[in-house]
């Protein structure tokens, strides 16, 4: 089985010479879903999303089932859950994990095989081996055939996916161009120079290419005539003025720098980032070394630092307030540093009252440390966004984003290139993308617990009272942040026992001051929630409401409907604070708080507990 997508659809069974694609418009754009994220499950929702734009019919999932057994009888791609015998080999669409998962080998998309060639075109452009970045580019053109996908229907995933690959195909022009320019072959690419920047002339990459091939030809003033031109429509239509790279362009011809008539003079690309003097390194240190978080650390940095893949590395740690989502993140990162040369940025998305740090503030942070002149500093959300893309592009850079709530958040703050890795810390569960890696953590092991309180206290202290250690081990409820915090407090009062630490740590639900650090945790992931929820979820922790919550208790305790109260709970499930427990009764799950989140969020009595809706 093949697929051809850069251009109209073509699908090969056995015989390459008859295209079997279907003709059914819905068929196609499952077909199309399914190979773009092939290896990989795409959910029913995402599908119907697709195929019906946020309003599927009632007999949707039945229709969506119908067209993936046309593309299983079409391509005798099987189904693993017929009951028939599987096939050891070849393609296969299976029915997993809520969703279908089409196996297929990469070089059978022509998609997957362009992307690797201008990933190595760039490579070798960096490296200033223009012939060959010249010919590797030129290979990856010649797979397409017209726009991707462009007699396919498309719902809002499709779209997405056919902009971007409009933007590779754009970008794998300009460098098989900017080769050839730095090659000396300015006179072989002026008629597509010229052609090009008239269908773009808000393109300051190709207005820049064609300036610097007429140049080169001594035909100085029509360059700086489409420079004049460039201006006069990027003021016009964007209302702002050349990038200082294509002004410094226009600087150097005024002045005739002799460095732009030599080939390889000079970087034409001139959308590229300004490279900052040095790579900036924005993370925060890590505050404690890592307790029983071998596995998920190795499984991080396996994804952030291996470089066989060619997506973009992205991975999500979740968990409960208290469980160590922000040191993994960090210890993370940290690691895999040297992999991402091009720097390394960070941001919290909420601050310490849990309010929402605009994206403009954070982009703004990132651009001016990767070099940003202070005038596009000024730029409003959407455009720094594009900006920060076009930078990443081509560059190597790790961007880690933690107190993460919202994936609308995230939209502005990731990167574009497939060299660069991200790493989020989430107070949520998200779906960012079927290629993403999630961690979600729980509390540490018993025996990593009592090993971290052992290495801070003395020996004999240890000795006196192990069995009161064992205790206090216990009340920390696994979770890192209140261990932390524990060992800390008897590192400042080394003559403490354990007897002294737990009563501390009981001590802590009627203190004001949550000396523990969980609280205010809690009280960051209860922001988030919708405002008509929040108090009503303040309500459950008070002391009168039981441990375990059915909708139909939680809506007599609170006076609400059952459906309000189920939808409570479910938020307060995808905040992991609350565990939905099977089996359900009546088609509802019961819940039960996350360990520590009951003892740990306890407010002085002064505090509202209750609330009516």
């Amino acid at each position: 089985m093949r697929i051809n997508l850069l251009g109209p659809l073509q699908a090969y069974g056995d015989d390459h010479r008859v295209d079997m694609a279907p003709a059914a418009q819905k068929v196609r754009q499952t077909l199309a879903m399914l190979v773009l994220n092939a290896g990989r499950v795409v959910p029913f929702e995402q599908l119907m999303d697709e195929l019906w734009n946020d309003n599927p019919p009632a007999s949707a999932h039945t229709a969506l089932q119908t067209y993936v057994y046309q593309l299983r009888k079409r391509f005798s791609l099987g189904n693993p859950r017929s009951g028939g015998a599987v096939r050891a080999a070849g393609p296969l669409l299976g029915t997993v994990d809520g969703g279908y998962q089409l196996s297929l080998p990469a070089d059978h998309v022509d998609v997957f095989r362009c992307e690797p060639l201008l990933a190595r075109a760039r490579a070798e452009f960096r490296d200033a081996d223009f012939a060959r970045a010249r010919d590797t580019a030129a290979a990856a053109l010649e797979l397409w055939r017209d726009d991707a996908l462009v007699d396919v229907r498309k719902g809002p995933t499709l779209k997405a996916e056919a902009v971007r690959l409009k933007e590779l195909r754009t970008s794998a022009h300009h460098l098989r161009i900017e080769s050839d320019l730095h090659l000396g072959r300015h006179h072989e690419v002026l008629v597509e120079l010229t052609s090009m920047a008239g269908r773009e002339p808000t393109d300051e990459r190709a207005q820049g290419n064609l300036m610097t091939a007429l140049y080169r030809m001594d035909r100085r003033a029509e360059a700086l005539q489409v420079y004049r031109r460039a201006h006069e429509r990027i003021a016009t239509e964007l209302g702002l003025d050349p990038s200082p790279q294509l002004q410094a362009l226009h600087t150097a011809m005024l002045t005739s720098d002799e460095a732009l008539l030599r080939p390889a003079g000079r970087l034409t690309a001139v959308t590229a980032a300004p490279r900052a003097a040095r790579a900036p390194c924005h993370l925060p240190a890590p505050r404690e070394r890592l307790t029983g978080r071998a596995g998920q650390l190795a499984r991080l940095t396996a994804v952030l630092a291996g470089r066989a893949r060619e997506d973009r590395p992205l991975v999500i740690v979740g968990g409960a307030p208290g469980t160590g989502k922000s040191e993994l993140c960090l210890h993370a990162a940290h690691q895999v540093s040297g992999h991402y040369p091009d720097g390394r940025l960070y941001a919290r998305l909420r601050d310490g009252a849990g309010r929402r740090v605009r994206p403009a503030e954070i982009l703004r942070s990132f651009l001016r440390g990767l070099g940003a002149a202070e005038e596009q500093l000024r730029l409003g959300t959407t455009d720094l966004s594009l900006l920060f893309r076009t930078w990443t592009a081509e560059l190597r850079v790790l961007v880690v984003l933690d107190d993460v709530c919202d994936v609308r958040d995230l939209t502005p703050l990731l990167p574009s290139g497939a060299g660069c890795g991200v790493v989020i810390g989430s107070r949520r569960r998200l779906f960012v993308s079927s290629s993403a890696v999630h961690v979600e953590l729980a509390g540490l092991p018993f025996d990593d617990c009592l090993h971290l309180l052992e290495s801070s206290v003395p020996r004999h202290r240890i000795a006196m009272d192990p069995e009161g250690l064992r205790r206090l081990a216990r009340l920390c409820r696994g979770l890192p942040g209140v261990l932390f915090a524990v060992a800390s407090q008897l590192r400042r009062r080394p003559h403490w026992t354990a007897r002294q630490a737990t009563a501390w740590v009981l001590a802590s639900g009627d203190a004001d001051s949550d000396p523990l650090g969980v609280r205010a945790g809690i009280d960051r992931t209860l922001a988030t929630l919708p405002a008509e929820l929040e108090p009503l979820a303040y309500a459950l922790l008070s002391p009168g409401v039981p441990d375990r919550l059915t909708p139909a208790l939680v809506a007599a305790a609170l006076g609400i409907s059952e459906q309000q109260a189920e939808d409570l709970l479910e938020e307060l499930a995808e905040s992991y604070l609350l565990r939905a427990q099977h089996p359900c009764v009546n088609g509802r799950f019961s819940y039960e708080w996350e360990p520590g989140i009951r003892p740990f969020a306890a407010r002085p009595s002064s505090a509202p507990v209750m609330c009516s809706a």
